[in-house]
Order: structure tokens, then sequence, then C-alpha cells
């Protein structure tokens, strides 16, 4: 059972000071090769009964430093993300559903290379909540399992026993904050802070949570 979104209503910014994308792939069958992104963009936008999420990274952010051909073929070579062509990773969404257990998926588009392919991100919601600057926060934590192959970075070296892998596992944890000079309602004390906290729903039913669709 979840509740109506208009006690959510704002634009949220990312809080990139105290968020996290990271990534993890297995190497050589033997180990798991983790990594993150650290200049990060995200918007979540709540009006109307409905939500978006708009996400982005900057390739060239990657925690990849050395050896410092690796970190070349990697981020600027055809195999794999080809930063000079296309700097930036981007995600945005097609439905966010929000249950009012805390759990969440969010479906959407990911674009890396130019390549737009479909993806859901599932994990938890954080209910909205008040830091001591004014500002009214909310967060998530989602994980998703993606096939790099699906967006062209199909290289892999051979291995001996045979074998090769394409999948990513990303992991999110995405903290957003919205200026109480948006909302001065909050901060007048006009609204119940146990109402704010609570998940939002859209209008349309999926798996017995209550989604939300942007176009």
């Amino acid at each position: 059972m979840a509740t109506t979104t208009s006690a959510l209503e704002g634009t949220y910014e990312l809080d990139r000071t105290h968020s996290t994308v990271q990534f993890a792939i297995r190497h050589v069958g033997v180990s798991t090769f983790r990594g993150s992104f650290a200049d990060l963009e995200a918007r979540l936008i709540i009006e109307d009964d409905a939500a978006s999420l708009e996400a982005s990274a900057v390739v060239e952010s990657i925690s990849i430093g050395e050896p410092p051909e690796f970190r070349d073929h990697v981020v600027r070579g055809s195999d794999f993300f080809a930063a000079d062509t296309h700097p930036r990773i981007s995600f945005h969404s097609t439905q966010i559903a929000l249950a009012e257990n805390g759990t969440a998926t969010i479906d959407g588009v990911l674009d890396i290379r130019g390549i737009q392919r479909p993806v859901t991100a599932a994990g938890t919601f954080t209910p909205p909540t008040q830091d001591p600057f004014g500002n009214t926060r909310l967060g998530f934590a989602l994980e998703a399992v993606v096939d790099r192959r699906s967006w062209g970075m199909d290289w892999q070296m051979p291995l001996p026993a045979g074998g090769g892998g394409g999948g990513v596992r990303a992991r999110d944890r995405i903290r957003l904050l919205e200026p109480s000079r948006q909302h001065p309602g909050v901060q007048r004390g006009r609204r119940n802070p146990a109402g704010v906290g609570r998940p939002p729903q859209g209008r349309n039913h999926a798996s017995g949570r209550r989604a939300v669709r942007d176009s």
C-alpha cells in the first residue's frame, strides 16, 4: 500500500558528496574487479502524481588510474567506452515503483556509447527527512546487472580454459536533496514530517506496487 506523491513534490538534485555509483565485473574467472565514477549528476522530479529520474556520469572520472595504457584502453579505446566520442553515460527513467515497505524498482534506458538499452534497477528507497541545514533529503540504494556486450563492448581476451563473460553488476547509492527554499512550507511547519516521509505512488499498478511513469 502506498501513499500520494503530493507530499514529495519538488525537484531533488544529487548530493554528489554522499552518493556513489559503483560497478563490479569478474576478471578471468578468479577475482572481482570493482570501480566507480566520481563525476555524477542526477535529478529527481516529482509533480502531478508522477516522477522521473535522470542521471549521468562522466566516463573520464572512472576510478581506473594505473597502468596508463590500461586506462586509455578502457576509457578511450573503441573496445570499451570510447570517451573521446561518447564522454558521458546517461540514464533516464520510464517507470518508478515505490512500495510502502521501502523497496524500489526503477525501469529506464541506459545510454552508453550512444547505444540505448532498457535496464531495471531494484533496491530500497529512503523516505524524505530534513537535515540540520533545512534541506529535504531522500535516497535510493539500487542494483542492476547488465551485459556490457549489449552496448558494443564485446572485447574479450580468450581464456585457456575457454569461456568469458560480459556481465557487470552496477550498484548505486544515491542521495538527493531538495533545497529548503523550494519548499518554505516545510520550514514553517505546515507539513507533517511523518506525511512527508512516506513513499510516493502513481496511477499505474505494477506487481502490487503503485507505479509512476514518465514519458
